[in-house]
Formats: structure tokens, sequence, C-alpha cells
């Protein structure tokens, strides 16, 4: 655990006392595909992901369970749901085998107002990691389905693909019905679209995995749309 975390921007900077407090009220657990990464949990828990992808879930007020994000390793994830009075409407989904480190979310807060410079980094990593996925979100819901479609797998595979050195190909664990539900369309639409790529020798499908093996083709079809800082602070 202490490894991970040390690795992560928000935690770098944090003294080896600080870091032994925080492993003390800190737990690693593993989650099968399928599991609710917070289903046992009896209280608030912030979570880090070590090895896996979990897919994060919003459930809209008219109570629609909507897939809206791929989460990977070293990324922070429930700290917005402490923030929260009323009950959390995020859940996350372990998209493969997942090893997280479930963090005693009250402690932790206690843990970082103890030095105001702990949440000046941990504020920094969540910056970084939500403007991350809003440039995502963008590119799921902007343009033709085909864009759309290659700019999500393009920004997926550069956030959590497996670049394999011998086939100069990178590796995407990801099923089709759950891109389908990132971009708010049918599994078929998308097979569609992945069938005549794979036609065209721009990716590889897999069983729950897509394979990238023309970077280049995947971007022009892409046509990466990157949002300025003023359509970001609109």
């Amino acid at each position: 655990m202490a490894l991970t975390l040390g690795k992560m921007q928000g935690f770098s900077t944090w003294s080896s006392t600080a870091m032994s407090l925080l492993l003390a009220f800190s737990r690693l657990r593993w989650h099968r595909r399928g599991d609710s990464l917070s289903a046992l949990a009896k209280a608030p828990e912030i979570l880090v992901i070590v090895t896996g992808h979990a897919i994060q879930f919003e459930t809209s007020p008219s109570g629609t369970r909507l897939h809206w994000a791929l989460r990977g390793p070293r990324q922070i994830l429930g700290f917005s749901s402490m923030l929260f009075i009323k009950e959390s409407r995020r859940e996350y989904v372990a998209n493969d085998d997942v090893v997280a480190i479930h963090i005693a979310g009250d402690s932790f807060f206690d843990l970082l107002d103890c030095d105001p410079r702990r949440w000046k980094d941990i504020g920094r990593m969540l910056m970084q990691q939500e403007r991350e996925q809003i440039d995502m979100v963008f590119g799921q819901m902007v343009g033709e389905l085909s864009r759309r479609l290659a700019s999500t797998i393009q920004q997926l595979a550069a956030l959590h693909g497996i670049r394999d050195t011998k086939e100069s190909a990178v590796h995407l664990r990801l099923t089709q019905k759950d891109l389908a539900g990132l971009l708010r369309v049918s599994r078929q639409s998308v097979n569609k679209e992945l069938i005549s790529w794979e036609a065209a020798g721009v990716i590889k499908l897999k069983f729950n995995a897509i394979v990238i093996l023309d970077e280049s083709a995947l971007k022009k079809i892409a046509c990466l749309y990157t949002p300025s800082d003023k359509e970001v602070a609109a």
C-alpha cells in the first residue's frame, strides 16, 4: 500500500509518520469482476485502485443508472461523496479483478486537517484527475458516433491501456456493452463501428477487450477534440 500511495502526487510529499498513520486505518481488499467496491462498507471510505479497473456509475435524480467513467490504478475515488450530506448516487463496480486500498474516510479527513499542506497536495491531484475526466466526457458527447467512439477508446487507452512492446499494440480491457453505456448508445451500434475498424486493420477485437493496432488511424477517426480553458470554465 505504501508503494502505491507514495507514487501518487497527493501523497508523494507526506512524511513517513503521516504515511504510517494513514496505513494504520487502511485495508487492502480484492474484488472480483462485477463486485461493488463499497458493498461491504459500514462507514464512509476513500478508495485507491492498486490493480485492475472499475466502472463508475452515476444514478440520475429520476433513478436511471448511467455508465460514467472507467477508473484505474492510482486514482482516488469516493472523495466527493465525503463532501455531500445526502446519500451518494455514485458507485464503483469492478470491470475486471480489482485490488483496492480502502481508507477510513473520517480518519483520512482528520489526518488532512492536521496539516493544510496535505489538503493542498490532495486538491492538486484531484483537480488533475477531474480535468482528465472532463476531457473524457467531452470526447464521449461531442460529434458523430464514430468520432466519439474513437476519441473515447483513444483516451481510455492512454489512461488505462497496456502497451505490448513486441506487437507495438495497446490492449484496453473493456466490454462493448460498457463502451456503449459510456456513449449512451446501443451495443449493436458500437459493434458495427468496431467491426468496420477491425476490417480496416485499425483494431483487433478480443473477448472483453480491444487491441489498438494503428494509433494514427484511430486518431484520424477521432479528430481529437480538446476543450479550451474557456469552455471548461463555462
